[in-house]
């Protein structure tokens, strides 16, 4: 981070949205026809029912979101050509209904990609997995948390560090080449609107899957940049993110992750450590808000239709929170234990049980009950 001045005296920049049309237009120059468009169809049914054992303390309204939620989506890929195709999914949550992807693809060369529209911003290994049916948690790692968290409000903790799934309009490029035929090595660098607030205390994450991101409130796109090495069972990757997110352009935003994962005889092991770091404008001076959070977990076998899993998962905070004036940090560590049975591969039933524990608050345990259908 490089801290800006908190009175930064020049014209205020007009809202402009990311330039994905001139993206998309190069896109439909290059491609080649096809005879006629492949279509595929995929999506998941998500029931989890989140019951939270413990009453909230005196004079609080609200631990979290508690009661059953319903999550389904629906993806639509449309292979125009051998080149190009068109990626469309809607999904709902607890955020709504909402479009989760809408972009374009192109293969520009047999080891370089494209894509522009609305797109799911590659940063860090969970983005893959952040529909639930795609990872065997009813909830999400604390560092990617959004709705199941404990205290997520403005005034505590505002969610995680970098709340999944991250959508917004944008490009990127990306591609993978292998050396040997044994290490495979996978990079992508991005552009996008970025996060937004309409001042500089921070940002909430709130309308930024359902409907923020559409246009850049200031003129200055957010960037970064994955790159992930894949030999066998081992993987291991490192992003960067960094943008603006007031009207003005003058308060930063950067934030950095590494993973990991191994598969040994049926074993699943994954791990992240992910920091962000905010500019805040804090009784007219300028502060700066730190979030670290990380997560491991393992998913292993036990027999033919049975999974034991667990994750360990935290959170700290550091930093002036939305809405108060106190600088003093917070942190949650997370203790998760569960059992997946799967029937087939089409449905699994999920029972999971999380510890909470706060520094600054009263320990919480809560308990998963779920379903998830792919298709």
């Amino acid at each position: 981070m490089i801290p800006k001045s908190a009175t930064r005296d020049r014209p205020r920049p007009g809202a402009r949205p990311f330039p994905v049309a001139v993206v998309l237009l190069l896109m439909l120059l290059t491609a080649s026809p096809a005879d006629a468009a492949r279509w595929n169809w995929s999506g998941s049914i998500t029931l989890d029912h989140t019951n939270i054992l413990d009453d909230p303390a005196e004079g609080e309204d609200v631990l979290g979101y508690a009661g059953s939620l319903v999550e389904w989506s629906l993806k639509a890929t449309v292979d125009v050509s051998d080149r190009l195709s068109f990626n469309g999914r809607i999904c709902t949550s607890c955020h709504g209904i909402t479009v989760d992807q809408a972009y374009a693809e192109i293969r520009l060369h047999r080891r370089l990609s494209a894509e522009a529209g609305r797109i799911n911003v590659p940063f860090g290994d969970f983005y893959l997995r952040h529909d639930p049916a795609n990872d065997a948690f009813l909830s999400k790692p604390l560092p990617y948390a959004m709705g199941h968290m404990i205290r997520y409000q403005s005034t505590q903790f505002n969610l995680g560090v970098l709340p999944m799934p991250y959508v917004d309009h944008g490009a990127s490029l990306f591609g993978d080449v292998w050396i040997r035929d044994q290490l495979q090595i996978w990079y992508a660098v991005y552009g996008v609107n970025g996060f937004q607030s309409s001042s500089p205390r921070d940002f909430t994450f709130k309308n930024q899957v359902a409907d923020a991101g559409v246009i850049d409130n200031n003129d200055s796109p957010s960037w970064g940049g994955r790159l992930a090495l894949a030999q066998g069972p081992f993987a291991l990757g490192g992003s960067y993110l960094r943008g603006t997110y007031d009207p003005d352009g003058d308060y930063d935003y950067d934030a950095w992750g590494i993973d990991g994962s191994v598969y040994v005889r049926g074993i699943q092991l994954r791990g992240e450590y992910l920091h962000r770091g905010t500019d805040v404008l804090d009784d007219d001076r300028l502060n700066i808000v730190h979030k670290d959070g990380f997560y491991a977990q393992v998913e292993a076998p036990v027999g033919r239709y049975l999974d034991l899993v667990g994750r360990f998962d935290g959170l700290l905070r550091e930093g002036v929170p939305l809405g108060t004036n106190n600088d003093e940090s917070s942190a949650i560590v997370r203790f998760t234990v569960g059992a997946n049975v799967k029937p087939t591969i089409d449905y699994a039933f999920r029972l999971q049980y999380e510890r909470w524990r706060f520094t600054d608050f009263a320990e919480v345990d809560v308990l998963h009950l779920g379903a998830v259908i792919t298709y």
